[in-house]
């Protein structure tokens, strides 16, 4: 689906999805989100997104989830924000949520969760985009000089 579609088509379609089988309005907001990310960037926010809405759906008794993804020239920020019954982070951070954090910490990224009893939870995927785009910026001819003159 992510390669078919694109990363926001595809987050869209897995927020209707989750609107069908719950209960739980879930909304996606974008802004400049490019189709040219690199694949394991795309990946790692749509595995996101997908382990937030799992565990929504089974843990947090949430009504509201809103899933925002914005791109600006040095970064790539998801967010992810709900109003159900939070958690203790430092207790309760299961293998879903280590396993995103995993993805993120190796693509360079930041992770983190706030969550508070009563107050919902908000989750943030960071991810640089210089690095991702090293090459991908630069004129043909600067990228592949080093086959051209030897």
């Amino acid at each position: 689906m992510l390669d078919d579609l694109g990363l926001v088509p595809a987050l869209r379609w897995q927020a209707r999805e989750m609107s069908k089988r719950t209960s739980i309005d879930v909304s996606v907001a974008t802004e400049s989100v490019s189709d040219n990310l690199p694949d394991e960037y795309k990946t790692c926010i749509y595995r996101a997104v997908q382990e937030a809405l799992h565990n929504c759906s089974r843990h947090s008794r949430a009504t509201t989830v809103r899933i925002r993804v914005h791109q600006d020239a040095r970064r790539l920020l998801l967010s992810i924000q709900d109003d159900g019954q939070g958690f203790d982070v430092k207790q309760l951070k299961g293998m879903g949520l280590l396993g995103i954090e995993e993805r993120v910490t190796r693509l360079g990224g930041e992770f983190r969760i706030h969550s508070e009893a009563g107050n919902g939870t908000i989750m943030t995927v960071t991810l640089p985009i210089a690095t991702a785009n090293r090459d991908k910026g630069k004129p043909e001819s600067e990228t592949d000089s080093h086959l051209i003159s030897g």
